[in-house]
């Protein structure tokens, strides 16, 4: 396969690189392009409850859909839960008594499970049947459920529905997926209480009913906010899966991608055993130049070095650089994205970006957006390679100076202190830590590889530095100085 005459078309687009997130993808593309990493294996294994934690634009939303449309292709008795499922149940919860809050977490949930198990039986009619329907818990949630199909059963009509309720009458295992349960999240301490109590009260079903199988998608903000204001969360984190991704394999996938759609047969594990530089010369270079032909830091690097250093350790980021570098060169009328493209597409990519933050983030600190905008360079720096770069001193300087024009307050009610912010920071992946090795390599670390490196009494060692996806949105006159500002 070739591009199409017409060029980068946004179907071309869609083609090559696929949506940016699982929901927009259709079912079979979407199984095609799928990619079962080690944490996939392990949200499968056959354990009561599975927790799946990672920043947003990660992928938790992929895993969990494939491994439901794997129960579902298998003939097991699955449901997927989405926010507005539960929506009711939250409202009707309103106890101060956390305890009540569980039990009214569980009651809630094994009506929502019931629902969505007819659902998937085919039943039509069930609101009828469900107001006559009391849940006894003290079954268990799979004989719970077994009662309430049973009374369903007659309107069981199509042929795999009754073979799927048969199979789950003689198993009695259902498997039970909950996504985006943080969606309209404020970080308030309401919040923190009612995810609590819902994850409290998944535990209490599953160890109540070897039959259950529940997978649960978090945020790792929301995780972090709950693991830290919840001492009995000490009995989950055994549950916990980390989903994490190297660069290596963020690449992976995205060649991944565009093999498939010229047709090649390569499978994902031959793809992550070639060298990246073998990756940009035999896959990526049948869509972009194989080289950076640009001025300055970047000039004749590799071109999986420069998407990859704008990585945030996230596949969709890799994949919104694409469609945004093809988009520009469809207005150039190119067949291939050139560097030019690419770099004309690095500001916008950088202000969505910036954007993604505060969207996720302003609900934890309202006035988020006006603090990431005080890290704008001064007409001073706009010309140094450290520009973004701070020691322990300089960011602790910043953040006081920050402060000073900036009057922002945790939505929790917990103290904006100079390193409670700083340490927002490092959380929410704007900044990293980076320190230079002996022999002049560099060493960078997130907040899920390194939780504690932000500490008032110790220094680690560690230098904070603004993440390079941001650093457009923040000096956007000046593409050039940006790009010099990357010291790898």
């Amino acid at each position: 396969m070739s591009l199409s005459k017409n060029g980068f078309t946004d179907r071309e687009i869609e083609n090559l690189f696929g949506a940016e997130d699982a929901e927009g993808e259709r079912k079979e593309r979407f199984k095609e392009y799928f990619v079962a990493n080690k944490s996939y294996e392990k949200l499968t294994e056959d354990l009561p409850i599975r927790i799946l934690v990672g920043h947003k634009g990660v992928g938790k939303s992929a895993l969990l859909r494939r491994a439901y449309l794997d129960d579902e292709e298998s003939g097991r008795l699955a449901v997927f839960i989405q926010p507005g499922d539960i929506e009711e149940i939250a409202h009707e919860i309103k106890s101060q008594d956390f305890n009540r809050l569980i039990e009214g977490w569980k009651r809630g949930i094994v009506r929502v499970i019931a629902k969505k198990a007819a659902e998937r039986l085919g039943a039509s009619s069930i609101e009828k049947t469900m107001s006559g329907w009391a849940a006894n818990l003290t079954k268990g949630l799979s004989a719970t459920i077994f009662d309430f199909l049973s009374l369903i059963k007659p309107e069981i009509a199509g042929q795999v529905e009754k073979s799927l309720f048969d199979r789950f009458s003689k198993t009695m295992n259902i498997f039970v997926y909950i996504d985006d349960i943080d969606r309209g999240w404020k970080a308030s301490n309401s919040d923190i209480n009612s995810i609590s109590a819902l994850l409290n009260a998944i535990r209490d079903l599953g160890n109540a009913d070897e039959n259950m199988r529940c997978r649960i998608a978090l945020r790792t903000d929301v995780y972090y906010l709950v693991r830290t204001s919840d001492e009995s969360t000490d009995k989950i984190e055994r549950n916990i899966i980390q989903l994490t991704w190297t660069n290596h394999e963020i690449l992976c996938l995205a060649a991944y991608r565009i093999s498939r759609s010229f047709g090649k047969l390569d499978t994902y594990q031959q793809i992550k055993s070639m060298s990246q530089s073998s990756i940009s010369r035999d896959i990526l270079s049948l869509v972009i130049e194989e080289k950076f032909t640009g001025e300055g830091h970047w000039s004749k690097a590799p071109i999986h070095r420069v998407l990859l250093s704008l990585c945030r350790a996230r596949p969709r980021d890799l994949i919104k650089m694409f469609h945004g570098a093809a988009k520009a060169a469809y207005l150039r009328g190119h067949k291939i994205i050139t560097t030019h493209d690419l770099e004309s597409s690095f500001p916008r990519y950088s202000e969505e970006r910036l954007q993604d933050l505060v969207n996720e983030f302003k609900s934890e600190l309202p006035q988020i957006q006006n603090v990431l905008l005080q890290f704008r360079p001064a007409k001073r720096q706009r010309r140094t390679s450290d520009s973004f770069l701070f020691s322990r001193d300089q960011i602790i300087v910043k953040i006081k100076n920050i402060k000073q024009h900036v009057s922002a307050s945790f939505t929790s009610g917990k103290p904006s202190s100079d390193i409670e912010l700083l340490t927002f920071l490092y959380k929410i992946d704007f900044l990293q830590a980076r320190a230079e090795e002996e022999d002049g390599s560099i060493v960078r670390r997130n907040f899920d590889q390194s939780r504690f490196l932000i500490n008032p009494t110790i220094d680690f060692g560690f230098d904070m530095e603004v993440h390079p996806a941001y650093r457009w949105a923040l000096q956007p006159t000046d593409i050039q100085g940006v790009i010099d500002s990357w010291i790898n």
